[in-house]
């Protein structure tokens, strides 16, 4: 799970690990990026907007480390720009803030098999 606000990884760090995921956490997209290079996962959180490397930009590099990994981008600011353009970079999907945690596990479910 990627996101500059503590709370929101926080809440989707215990919600995930509740429902049995082991969880890694990161405070922005560069720290994530350095994580992958040592470790393989399989499925990315990423916020959209953060300071320093974005979302999409975050998703460009893990996708280049990992071309088959699902990354799944949240944001408060979907646009269709920033949905085509993280669906171009290969994102498995692009969920609203703010986000229903059944629909998240749902599709965290579906990334995962």
């Amino acid at each position: 799970m990627i996101d500059d606000e503590p709370a929101i990884r926080d809440t989707l760090d215990t919600f995930l690990s509740f429902e049995g995921y082991e969880v890694a956490t990161a405070e922005s997209g560069e720290a994530a990026v350095e994580q992958a290079k040592g470790e393989q996962f399989d499925l990315v959180i990423t916020d959209l907007r953060m300071p320093g490397m974005g979302g999409d930009e975050t998703l460009t590099a893990l996708k280049r480390l990992h071309p088959n990994l699902p990354v799944i981008v949240v944001t408060a600011y979907a646009s269709d720009e920033a949905a085509a353009r993280c669906s171009k970079e290969g994102a498995f999907w692009i969920v609203r803030k703010p986000v229903d945690l059944d629909d998240l596990l749902g599709l965290v479910k579906s990334a995962v098999r």
